[in-house]
């Protein structure tokens, strides 16, 4: 297969685009961060469980994820006080304020990674990304 053909999958476009936004990301908080601050920032205290599966994330994965936003002062998690076996967590005001931040700044990189898009050529493209994403998202098995 040609450079020209794989130019031609959507697929590997968007794999290119994803890596670009990285590069453009680094030093910030990751994805899976994002994700679980984001979740958070719409709850009061969850199970790390509920956690897990609403954002799809594997609770190993997740504990690692937490382990970090809790050592950066963004999350909190205590012992659930209807079972002690589990733990409840909750996003920091610190957590908030990180998650604006990075919502601010990839608002900007997007800005830098679209730049040759027009506002409504943008607007189609993330119709269309989010009409296979939500296609996908509920067929998903961690």
């Amino acid at each position: 297969m040609s450079i020209d053909q794989l130019l031609h999958l959507p697929s590997y476009l968007m794999l290119g685009l994803v890596r670009e936004a990285r590069r453009l990301a680094r030093g910030d908080l990751r994805g899976p961060h994002v994700t679980v601050l984001a979740f958070l920032a719409e709850q009061e205290a969850v199970a790390q469980k509920r956690i897990s599966d609403t954002v799809r994330m594997v609770a190993s994965d997740l504990v690692a994820v937490l382990d970090d936003l809790e050592r950066r002062g963004f999350a909190l998690r205590r012992r659930d006080d209807q079972d002690r076996r589990r733990f409840a967590v909750s996003i920091t005001e610190t957590g908030r304020r990180a998650l604006r931040e990075r919502l601010e700044k990839a608002r900007a990189h997007e800005e830098e990674l679209l730049a040759p898009l027009t506002s409504d050529e943008r607007d189609k493209l993330t119709t269309l990304l989010r009409k296979a994403y939500l296609h996908h998202a509920d067929l998903r098995v961690d």
